[in-house]
């Protein structure tokens, strides 16, 4: 197959349950050796997805294209993938040796030859010695481990794991994470995994898939995810942001509550809108000298609250009555050597290229095609400048 052409093509899927519509015509290319991950809250229409593409669910419209072969109405059996559920799904009865080897039983792989690739896959998975053992035997994080060397036993194209990591406590999770990424990379394995955990995409993913109400909000690489939220959905859903609803007076000014204010961009034609920031973007000083307000939004706030976090301290800022407290994260070092008191009064600034805005009659449905992306749904503040020029 050649690198130009997609290893996994999602053309135009829609599927219904009933009134309830789970997929919208979603349409997705995928590159061999990626790891995507379809992220989203509870009902977006990412596990319904990844069982569309399993064969577990028959979409009623669209089509599923795998490395050149149109796998859109057949039976599980007949695509390839492995499969990896939150629940483990092995099978009880069975030795971990014997739950490895079931498909490869099934493909009437030579005992020895099957018995070899079992053996590799304990090794890999880091277990060697627990062949004989059965699954309730095991910890939940092994367990999932001997789920992941099944689905992997067969040397499928496509890995598929429906939110793997769930079911397993905080330092489990962590470690696991970091093994399924290394094994991944080093199989070079075209894999999809589900989850609504944001911290699990931003650190496994090449690309995020975004999902809200059965459509595609976003489509991009952790960075461009976090840096860049199309949506104002995907700003509320990704990391912690500053979502401040304004009015708009003219092209340069806001009314943020009661408080007017001038913004470093040229803003689109609308009435009304919200303006965001992430807290880490923010600075704050005791006085505005030396604040420029064509490259800062700038604005004075006083301290409400101070929430110690680990490495840093989230401030709670208060600019007006008539919106909700702003958070300003700031590096313990800085918060020991500013020493900023509740109840004083602080300059905030943060610059161009940390802010965005999001149109009320765009930013209202909080959700967007993928192939409508770059029809200016997103008003980050490159696409302001532009507008402005």
């Amino acid at each position: 197959m050649s690198n130009s052409t997609p290893y996994l093509q999602i053309q135009h899927l829609c599927k219904s349950f009933g009134s309830f519509t789970a997929l919208d015509d979603i349409s997705l290319e995928i590159k061999e050796g990626e790891f995507i991950c379809f992220l989203g809250p509870s009902g977006c229409g990412k596990t319904t997805l990844l069982r569309a593409i399993a064969g577990l669910e028959q979409q009623e419209e669209g089509r599923i294209v795998q490395a050149g072969r149109d796998v859109s109405t057949l039976p599980p059996q007949k695509r390839d993938f492995g499969i990896v559920f939150q629940s483990y799904a092995l099978f009880p009865n069975l030795t971990v040796s014997e739950n490895i080897a079931y498909g490869l039983t099934n493909v009437k792989m030579p005992r020895r030859e099957r018995q070899q690739r079992v053996d590799a896959l304990l090794e890999q998975i880091h277990l060697p010695d627990i062949g004989d053992k059965f699954p309730g035997q095991l910890s939940g994080g092994q367990q999932q481990r001997v789920a992941l060397a099944r689905a992997l036993a067969t040397e499928p194209g496509l890995l598929l794991l429906d939110e793997p990591l769930s079911a397993l406590d905080a330092r489990v999770r962590l470690h696991l994470r970091n093994e399924i990424c290394t094994l991944q990379r080093k199989l070079g394995i075209t894999t999809i995994m589900v989850t609504h955990d944001q911290d699990e995409a931003l650190t496994m993913a090449d690309r995020i898939v975004v999902m809200d109400h059965g459509r595609i909000a976003q489509v991009g690489t952790p960075e461009e995810i976090y840096q860049h939220p199309a949506t104002e959905f995907v700003a509320r859903f990704v990391g912690s942001m500053n979502l401040l609803p304004a009015e708009v007076l003219d092209r340069r000014h806001l009314m943020l509550g009661s408080k007017e204010v001038q913004v470093p961009m040229i803003l689109p034609v609308c009435d009304q809108g919200t303006l965001g920031f992430r807290p880490e973007s923010a600075r704050l000083q005791a006085a505005p000298f030396g604040l420029n307000r064509d490259d800062n939004l700038v604005f004075q706030t006083r301290l409400e609250q101070v929430h110690f976090m680990g490495a840093f301290v989230r401030l709670e800022m208060m600019l007006d009555q008539e919106l909700p407290p702003l958070h300003v994260d700031m590096p313990l070092e800085q918060m020991h050597s500013q020493q900023p008191a509740v109840g004083e009064w602080l300059w905030l600034s943060v610059p161009r290229e940390a802010l965005k805005f999001y149109p009320a009659e765009q930013s209202s449905s909080g959700t967007l095609g993928a192939r409508d992306m770059g029809a200016g749904m997103r008003m980050d503040v490159a696409a302001m400048q532009v507008a402005g020029a």
